[in-house]
């Protein structure tokens, strides 16, 4: 009895021992399964997160390459419609300004005659035996009577020279050279008749000196050329009166 009760009781500590061997190969098993599908979802975990954030990395890369194409795209429709426009410009004739006729120079027309002129026209003017002198001897030339005060002593309005050119001739610039004492005042008057009253003023002069120069604004078509003086400078000898030496018409016949 002794010898079989020691067997059975070493068969059960042997059976015993297999079930907790089984029993520890299942747990192991258990605990490794358990341990893999953590294990999975910690990689699956990771791997989404990246992807997550790789994904708005790739959409602003994308977002950049689309606007980068939307800027070519903008740039080369600015160049081509650049390069249009050019090529219209190029296309279209230039407007060109008509051209005008240049204006002839301006000549020297010689009056036929000279006459001194007064308030009633060639019937009172001054020194009248002398005026044509401003034509034919400019060194001695025409001079006024005197008078007692610069504005002819009050006796009258203007004293003057006329010029006949014979025919209507178009006048541009006046000139003439007057004596050594500057302080006269004229007019340039020009007209169709030699009546003071028909001839009218297109430049005048102030305090002039030796040489004086009476351009016109505008040419002016006329037969008859006054130089009237309203005003007469010293004469050096405590009297006033002027002295013309010659005169020079300028225009085109």
């Amino acid at each position: 009895m002794t010898g079989y009760d020691d067997r059975t009781g070493g068969d059960a500590a042997r059976a015993d021992a297999r079930r907790r061997a089984r029993l520890a190969a299942v747990i192991g098993m258990v605990a490794l399964v358990v341990l893999g599908y953590a294990a999975f979802e910690f990689v699956g975990h990771v791997t989404g997160h990246r992807a997550v954030q790789s994904a708005p990395a790739a959409g602003q890369r994308a977002s950049q390459a689309a606007a980068s194409a939307s800027a070519a795209s903008a740039a080369a429709a600015s160049a081509a419609a650049a390069s249009a426009a050019s090529a219209k410009a190029a296309a279209t004739p230039t407007p060109t300004a008509p051209r005008t006729a240049a204006a002839p120079p301006l000549r020297t027309m010689t009056p036929v005659g000279a006459e001194a002129f007064g308030p009633d026209g060639t019937a009172d003017g001054d020194d009248p035996q002398n005026a044509g002198r401003v034509l034919t001897d400019p060194a001695s030339g025409w001079l006024t009577q005197w008078y007692a005060t610069a504005n002819f002593g009050a006796l009258k309005q203007g004293t003057g020279l006329l010029l006949d050119m014979g025919r209507p001739v178009t006048i541009a610039a006046v000139g003439l050279t007057l004596g050594s004492y500057p302080g006269a005042n004229l007019q340039l008057r020009l007209g169709a008749r030699p009546e003071l009253g028909a001839l009218r003023v297109v430049a005048s002069a102030s305090n002039t000196g030796t040489v004086v120069s009476l351009p016109l604004k505008a040419p002016v078509r006329a037969r008859y050329v006054l130089l009237w003086f309203t005003k007469l400078p010293p004469d050096g000898a405590g009297t006033y009166q002027v002295l013309v030496h010659g005169v020079t018409v300028r225009g085109h016949p």
